[in-house]
């Protein structure tokens, strides 16, 4: 009997932690993020997230850069080139935006000729009004018009931003 008592008291404590652990941890709609490595390279990223449910989120993102993706060369004459792309992520351990998720999306530089669908993995930590990421990324970059020059492309990113 103390046996089953014992497991029941036990239960009920993991319970009781985990719903503490969930609401103590905020739930935001929006966040507004930008890459810190890509600032210090001089390349500008603005990513707005929403969150569609409890445990997935959906965002767009438009950057402009100087530097070729994956690469420390830069574009001839330090010319900069327009990026578009999306993610769609969910949210393994908490609600969206807390904690790990993996991710899919694409980028595409319309000035490259290139989609680049990819995969991410990551962990976000949001602390209402601040949110702050650390993803890991991998994809395949495609030339639409010259296939030999596709490639994989791998990255981090440290992001950064508010979310309300």
């Amino acid at each position: 009997m103390k046996k089953k008592v014992g497991i029941l008291f036990s239960i009920m404590f993991v319970l009781l932690l985990s719903s503490v652990r969930m609401w103590s941890l905020p739930a935001v709609h929006f966040g507004i993020t930008t890459d810190i490595l890509e600032l210090i390279d001089e390349d500008y990223q603005l990513e707005v997230m929403y969150y569609t449910s409890t445990k997935s989120a959906f965002s767009v993102r438009v950057g402009y850069y100087r530097t070729i993706e994956d690469s420390d060369d830069k574009y001839a004459d330090n010319d900069r080139h327009w990026e578009l792309g999306g993610r769609w992520r969910l949210f393994v351990l908490d609600r969206a935006p807390n904690l790990l998720f993996v991710g899919a999306g694409f980028d595409n530089r319309p000035q490259d000729n290139t989609i680049t669908p990819l995969g991410e993995v990551g962990f976000n930590f949001a602390l209402k009004p601040f949110i702050v990421s650390i993803v890991g990324f991998g994809g395949y970059e495609i030339h639409v018009y010259n296939s030999d020059d596709s490639r994989f492309v791998k990255g981090i990113e440290l992001r950064a931003g508010v979310a309300f």
